[in-house]
């Protein structure tokens, strides 16, 4: 019982792809998922470091700098909004933000793109009955951003939980609060901005991880609940005959 409400939106997801590749179309349902992903790739990214600036404002939090890079609408996107430069390491990035010392307000600013998630598996259904696959790869970004987010964002929502409940924290503890996995590692290794390679410092991003995983497999079942709640099939079969 338990084994299936925790694959529960993994094996939706796998059903619904399996029926989308299944479909007779010109052109082939592959090609149109690949494009679909493409231009829904293409226009999630932008969106999704728009709505962590939207996050922190509604939190009562203030925007500074929001970097997302030129491919991605930057240079256009900064003649609209004050706060955006284009460039930086990553398609985009919130890297000037105050939530005012407002740990609330912190989570909304980072767990606010998902927002677009939770409706994902539901549009997937109707993406198979309206046979499109193009709508359906369409919506794989936004579906997909939370584990993708793994090692980022939820890594870092993780942290702002733990650190909430971790004995003894201090300032320097907060600095474990990250979006960056791979860098945070490097930091504490090298023992590099105020961090120190010691074992509660490994434990504390450990358990990040962890609740940061365990927050992204709760965002995409509250996408399989909506699902479930929109198309009640018990047999979850979608007509594929024309």
């Amino acid at each position: 019982m338990i084994t299936k409400i925790i694959a529960a939106p993994g094996r939706s997801f796998l059903r619904l792809y399996e029926t989308i590749l299944n479909q007779k179309s010109v052109p082939p349902p592959l090609l149109q998922l690949a494009l679909g992903l493409a231009i829904g790739w293409w226009l999630y990214v932008p969106i999704h470091e728009l709505l962590h600036a939207a996050g922190c404002y509604l939190g009562g939090g203030t925007v500074s700098e929001l970097e997302i890079k030129t491919i991605y609408g930057g240079g256009f996107l900064k003649t609209i909004f004050p706060f955006v430069t284009s460039g930086g390491a990553y398609a985009g990035r919130l890297t000037g933000f105050d939530t005012r010392g407002s740990d609330l307000c912190y989570l909304l600013t980072v767990f606010f793109p998902f927002i677009l998630t939770l409706p994902t598996l539901m549009l997937m259904e109707k993406s198979c009955r309206l046979k499109s696959a193009f709508f359906f790869g369409f919506l794989l970004p936004a579906f997909m951003a939370p584990i993708i987010s793994l090692t980022g964002d939820f890594l870092e929502l993780g942290g702002i939980f733990l650190y909430q409940v971790w004995p003894g924290a201090t300032p320097a503890t907060r600095l474990l609060i990250s979006d960056d996995l791979f860098r945070l590692f490097g930091e504490i290794s090298r023992n590099q901005n105020g961090l120190q390679a010691t074992s509660g410092n490994y434990i504390f991003v450990f358990f990040s991880l962890a609740i940061g995983t365990f927050l992204a497999w709760f965002t995409l079942s509250l996408a399989e609940i909506w699902r479930a709640a929109t198309y009640p099939d018990r047999n979850h079969k979608i007509d594929n005959k024309r």
